[in-house]
């Protein structure tokens, strides 16, 4: 017999911060990448400061494989030397993790993770969401895969010596807000850029173009891509000079975006310098893998009548975020027990999906849960906690918004 999923299915629903809807997918990030007053300000906030730029290395069984399909991690900034003054390197990240028939990898743990015996067991702490969450949307060609493992190294580098490519990354991929930003923008932009403002130069636009969502590949469900431009502003405040930086290598999308900054006009003035700006889209949404079938469980002792007195409602930001982002959803089954005056105990995750950061946030879910006194008690009851993106009942999409805002219990 099939072992009784427990009680009520959680559905944690959330807004996509990712654009996953045709008018939205290729808006511009909304803060501007050149503040030159406060890059002088931040110069010795951001002396100190390492890139940590990330490489990586696939295996399958042992054998190097490469993914059909990947898109670029984030550099990552810390602020940490030795004290004998030399780089100090962020420590490597392994995930393990499968392939399905269908290319989609699942099972992702990090390393740390003792193997299971007979079921998935996920401790506490989960580290990488992000490393995680990346990992969820690549795809491997040639048919399922096991014992798989992405190794992800890290190398230091001050961000005076960075390259420009890393500069792109950090700027168009890792997407903070700050100083550090700043500076990287403005070495992006050349040494006579003056276009600081918050947008567009600090000029009121007169026409706006936004690209075609249409136009060039999108990339696959959960995928990420972006393209970073340049360009100068004439005093009749038309974009001149409009050029591609970088990008994550769909030339049509490129040439869309150039066409787009090239139409758009602000307030005209002084002529600007180096104007620097990312455009980024995402995948559609990426739905969970399917739930499995468990088999009984002949320790367990559950009563429906538990299932009645049992309350639990996630949080709206317990949708890991770097998945929220993607618009990857997923899953957990909690075990619990639940104790005749309402307090839950033993709480652990039996097995996750796509990825163990849904387990974590699953658990801090039924663990703020409670119960009705009662006579029952219950004991390793299992429960299904899903997360979910809320769709547009017209279109189908992902409903636009950066944060999760309704959360409910079927």
């Amino acid at each position: 017999m099939r072992a009784i999923l427990f009680g009520l299915g959680l559905t944690l629903t959330t807004t996509s911060a990712l654009a996953n809807t045709t008018d939205q997918a290729t808006q511009p990030l909304g803060t501007s990448p050149v503040r030159i007053d406060s890059v002088r300000r931040g110069e010795r906030t951001i002396e100190p400061t390492l890139l940590q730029i990330p490489t990586t290395e696939v295996t399958c069984d042992g054998a190097t494989i490469g993914p059909a399909y990947a898109d670029d991690l984030r550099i990552e900034s810390t602020r940490h030397y030795s004290n004998d003054g030399s780089v100090l390197q962020k420590p490597e990240v392994v995930l393990n993790f499968a392939v399905d028939e269908t290319g989609r990898t699942r099972d992702i743990r990090p390393a740390s993770m003792a193997d299971p015996i007979d079921e998935i067991i996920i401790p506490a702490r989960i580290p990488s969401d992000q490393e995680q969450a990346a990992l969820a949307a690549w795809r491997f060609a040639g048919g399922p895969r096991s014992n798989c493992r992405l190794t992800i190294r890290y190398i230091a580098k001050p961000v005076a010596e960075a390259s420009r490519n890393d500069l792109l990354r950090y700027f168009a991929v890792t997407r903070t807000r700050g100083p550090l930003r700043d500076a990287v923008a403005a070495r992006l932009a050349g040494p006579d850029a003056n276009c600081g403002g918050d947008r567009r130069g600090g000029r009121s636009p007169r026409t706006v173009s936004h690209p075609d969502d249409r136009i060039g590949q999108r990339p696959p469900p959960g995928g990420r891509s972006w393209t970073v431009l340049r360009w100068d502003v004439d005093a009749e405040g038309r974009a001149v000079d409009v050029e591609t930086l970088g990008s994550s290598g769909d030339a049509a999308f490129d040439a869309e975006t150039r066409r787009a900054v090239s139409n758009t006009i602000v307030q005209g003035g002084v002529p600007l310098k180096g104007c620097v700006f990312n455009f980024h889209r995402g995948g559609d949404r990426l739905p969970a893998p399917d739930l499995p079938e468990r088999e009984d469980d002949p320790l367990q002792n559950c009563p429906a009548e538990v299932r009645s007195r049992f309350q639990a409602r996630g949080a709206p930001d317990s949708f890991p975020v770097a998945f929220r982002e993607r618009g990857i959803e997923g899953w957990a089954l909690v075990r619990f027990d639940l104790a005749t005056w309402g307090q839950v105990g033993n709480v652990q995750i039996i097995d996750a999906q796509p990825a163990a950061a849904f387990g974590d946030s699953g658990r801090r879910t039924v663990q703020s849960g409670r119960a009705e006194p009662s006579n029952t008690f219950g004991v390793r009851c299992v429960v299904p906690v899903r997360y979910v993106l809320p769709t547009n009942p017209v279109s189908g999409e992902p409903v636009r918004g950066d944060r999760s805002d309704d959360s409910a219990a079927d």
